[in-house]
């Protein structure tokens, strides 16, 4: 399972992960990027997606961009290391200045998480075994080769990245003939390498911190993953 980044958009992830479960699917791995991230992790710890929706009415989410109240949010409901977790993970960030994706599958969990949600003109880097550590978005918005370096041979991708989404409202998919001029290139080949990659259409009232609006990007998640398990064709 690979979850994308896109701040608050990344809510949607909980209704993929509905969908998913109610359909009996569980993944071996999950990897995240930024917000996909912090939702990767709650369910890697053994939430199910009823009970990170729980926390999301509770949360008022514009807190969590401050580096602070995010890992002190990671310290009350998450375990303090990946070792805590019950279905091996990994938080993508991007190391400066090189602008290398980095994959963390190990040691302090609420800073790996941190620094993957350590959004470009909104924080700052985040310094982590010696290494400054900023939005894995930068350089892997699709954490889709994360899961291939886990191991695993068939991956489900949650995009919530707003720009996939502008590009797609315009006809212009990952498999456009285009795609590869107008796409960065570590979204293009993620997308290429995502066996079922599901798009939710997020509505603008989700962007709002209401209550009424967490449950718009739920349903928004929840809906595109059924059309996108009704369209897989039997083995």
């Amino acid at each position: 399972m690979a979850l994308s980044g896109g701040s608050v958009r990344g809510l949607a992830h909980i209704g993929v992960l509905k969908a998913l479960s109610e359909a009996g699917i569980r993944p071996a791995v999950i990897t995240g990027t930024s917000a996909g991230s912090l939702v990767g992790a709650l369910f890697a710890a053994g939430l199910e997606w009823s009970e990170i929706a729980s926390l999301a009415r509770k949360t008022f989410w514009p807190r969590l961009l401050h580096g602070k109240w995010l890992e002190r949010f990671c310290a009350e409901h998450l375990p303090a290391t990946f070792a805590g977790l019950k279905i091996p993970f990994a938080a993508v960030t991007t190391e400066l200045p090189l602008k290398q994706p980095v994959m963390i599958t190990n040691g302090k969990l609420g800073s790996a998480i941190s620094a993957s949600c350590a959004l470009r003109g909104v924080r700052r880097p985040v310094a982590r075994e010696g290494k400054r550590l900023k939005d894995g978005g930068i350089a892997c918005v699709l954490p889709s080769e994360a899961c291939c370096a886990m191991g695993a041979d068939f991956i489900v991708g949650s995009d919530v990245w707003e720009f996939s989404s502008v590009l797609r409202g315009f006809g212009i998919g990952h498999d456009h003939p285009r795609a590869r001029r107008v796409y960065p290139s570590h979204y293009y080949s993620a997308a290429r390498n995502t066996d079922l990659l599901v798009f939710p259409r997020i509505p603008l009232a989700g962007y709002l911190p209401r209550a009424l609006a967490i449950e718009r990007m739920i349903s928004a998640g929840e809906e595109a993953t059924r059309l996108a398990l009704s369209r897989l064709t039997p083995a």
